[in-house]
This record gives structure tokens, sequence and C-alpha cells, in this order.
């Protein structure tokens, strides 16, 4: 036991570089720890984070799920991730039906093009860069095509959502840039509502617009805001995300070639990588919520009116949870993760993040079976919610 008190700060540059340490600490020493500069708790255990994600009376998402955004009066946003029952319940299931399975394996063709589109520029050169020249454009373009966001316009959005969940180290408040960039994804998805509404497509943000909210009181359409942010979270939410993840499998298996070699020589096991990557580098390590009303934990008690954050990337390595939790095995069985969420804020773009991540490994493993990575020249993004990678240079093995 280290005799240095413990900290965490998600703001810390160092801290995010490699935060395992004290998430460890954390789990073992004070598994209810309160940071005093921000004013918040943390939970870090696997089974402390799961309840407390099935409790949305007690832990409210209603007030914002990020340290920075919670606020002492509900968001009333119409944003899924920030709503509670059973508001969230009636917005969820309009959406739902466009993320079933049948719905997903409807978009396989498309995403191998798109995959194929950034990855056969990339097969006869000797290095590249993997996120900013393919993992970083990829989910934007999948979600893009749901929505129907057209071609020429997706990248000027995928600079957007970028630009809007960066932060400089030790920042805790938004400043005036990010609202800058926020009100301009608004506005443009505010736009693509109207012409919807006004010229009804075969795509998702049709359906937003046009679809019925119902509940017990009956049945009308979204409002204009409430379609503007359900629209806003599925194009910034399903591409940040499934970046970054897709990103963490490129290194994770340059650095274990031995479980390169497994894919490549039995692909089936693609999907399981894909949940091990998840569980060791989930791209959202970090959810906040509101506590509602007075609670104990570990014998201490959190007064109503606390931000806390459940540390999703500690859950998934606790030791209590996980045999050999640092250890990156392919063929391990995850069990139940909570790296895309747990109860009602599950992910809603899980399948589409899965089945995209599975696509990719194929055709990469395929086309570009061995390459290394220059560790020395990654670069970490650097937001408060979303751990990863914006560079990850790479030299392809001949």
């Amino acid at each position: 036991m280290s005799s240095e008190p413990i900290y965490y700060d998600p703001y810390d540059y160092e801290i995010d570089d490699n935060p395992h340490e004290i998430w460890k600490r954390l789990r073992d020493e004070a598994p209810i720890w309160h940071n005093d500069k921000y004013d918040f708790w943390v939970l870090s255990r696997y089974d402390d984070v799961v309840k407390a994600s099935l409790d949305t009376e007690t832990f409210s998402s209603a007030y914002g799920t990020t340290l920075e955004s919670i606020d002492d009066v509900p968001k009333n946003s119409g944003i899924l991730i920030y709503e509670d029952p059973p508001y969230h319940d009636h917005l969820r299931t309009l959406v739902q039906p466009h993320f079933t399975p049948a719905s997903i394996a409807a978009l396989e063709d498309e995403t191998r093009e798109i995959v194929l589109g950034y990855l056969k520029p990339l097969e006869q050169k000797d290095e590249f860069d993997f996120v900013e020249d393919f993992a970083r454009w990829i989910p934007m373009d999948v979600v893009s095509a749901m929505l129907g966001v057209p071609v020429e316009e997706r990248r000027m959005v995928n600079d957007w959502v970028n630009a809007m969940v960066h932060i400089e180290d030790g920042q805790f408040e938004r400043g005036p840039e990010h609202q800058e960039v926020n009100d301009k994804t608004n506005a443009y998805f505010m736009d693509m509502l109207k012409k919807r509404r006004a010229n009804p497509q075969n795509d998702l943000a049709t359906a937003i617009a046009t679809g019925l909210y119902k509940d017990e009181t009956g049945e009308r359409l979204l409002t204009d805001d409430e379609a503007t942010a359900m629209i806003f979270i599925v194009g910034v939410a399903g591409n940040e995300t499934a970046a970054r993840l897709l990103a963490s499998c490129s290194w994770l298996l340059a650095k274990h070639p031995e479980q390169r070699q497994k894919l490549r020589e039995n692909p089936s096991l693609i999907p399981r990588a894909i949940e091990e990557v998840l569980r060791l580098e989930p791209p959202s390590p970090i959810q906040s919520r509101r506590v509602m009303k007075d609670f104990e934990i570990h014998g201490t008690v959190v007064p109503a009116g606390s931000r806390i954050s459940l540390l999703t990337a500690s859950a998934g390595r606790d030791e209590r949870q996980y045999e050999n939790p640092e250890v990156f095995d392919i063929e391990r069985d995850p069990r139940r993760h909570v790296s895309f969420g747990y109860g009602i804020h599950n992910c809603l773009g899980s399948s589409v993040a899965r089945m995209e991540l599975r696509i990719a490994l194929e055709e990469i493993l395929k086309r570009i079976p061995d390459w290394d990575v220059d560790w020395d020249n990654m670069v970490r993004v650097r937001t408060s919610s979303v751990r990863g990678f914006k560079n990850i240079p790479v030299r392809i093995k001949r």
C-alpha cells in the first residue's frame, strides 16, 4: 500500500496518461472517495458501478453526465443521456427500431464500402496515422449514412464533434469556444430537421423528425428542440467513442502480436476481441450523475445534491470481477462489462459500433496483417469523458 495520498482528477493530463494505478488504489483503499478540489465523489468497483447505473432514482442523469455539465436544475434538453425515466424511455422507444439486429445487418454492406474506401489507399503505404487516416472517419460516415448527412459535409461535422469534446489541461469549465461549436452543430441539425419535415427521406433523421412520441397521455411529434437533440446525440455520440475504440484496437493488437496472430488465424474470435478491448480500454471511462437522496456505501454517507462519477474503466479492471484483469486476452469471456454503460443508459448505438469494428478488423487483418506502432509519437485525445488517442503512427510490416 502506497504512503502517498490518493488523488484522482479527470482533468489532469498526467493522470489521464496512466490512471490505472490510481484506479486500483481507489478500488482497494477508497471505493468511495471524494475529490475536494472539484467537490465530487468517485465509485470505482465493478459491483458499485453496476448498482449505481441501475438506480436512476438515486443517481440522476437529468442534470448532466459529465462533471462540468452537471447543474442544480434538470437539463430538460431531450438528449437521451441527459434524461431519466419515464421521459428517457419514451424517447428511446421512438428510435429503438432503427437499432435492431435487422437494421444493423442492413448497414453492413455500406459500412464495408466505407471501411474499404479509407483502407485501400493505405495498403501500399509504408506508414500512416491509424486515427487521422482511418479510424477517425469511419464511425462518423456510418452514423452520417444512417442520419442522411451528405458525404461532402461529414468531415465538417466530424471536426465540430472533436472540437466540442476537447479540453485543456486542468480545465473544468467549458469555454466560449465550446459553446460556439455547439451552436454551429445544433443549427446544422435543426436545419436538417426542417428539411426532413418538408421533404421526408429514407433515413434516421426523417424517422426522428416525423416519428410519434408516445406516452400515457397520447402521442405527438417531437418538438423542434427534442428532435434536434435526438439527432444531435445520435450524430455526436456515435462518432467520438467508436473512433477511439477502433484506435485502441490498433495499438493493443500491435502491443500483443500473439493475439493478433490468433485473430488472423481465426477471424471468428473478432467479436470476442472487441469485447476484450472494450473491457480493457473503454473509450468512455467515466460517467457522472447527480445524487438525488442521501445514500450510504462502504460506511460513508454521500449527501443528496452531490456529484458522483462512476469509473466504468476502473470497473473493467476490477479483480473482484475478472481474473488477471490487466492481461489482454482475446479468448477471455469478458462476462458483462460496463464499457457501453449499463441499465437504461446502455449505449443506444453499441450494436452499430460493434458492427463497425468487426468489419474494420476483418478488412485490416486481410489487407494489412502486420504493423508496428511508433509508441513515442502517439498523442492522446483530451476530454473529460473520452479516453483514447488522436494520433497513432503505424508502420506496415511487409
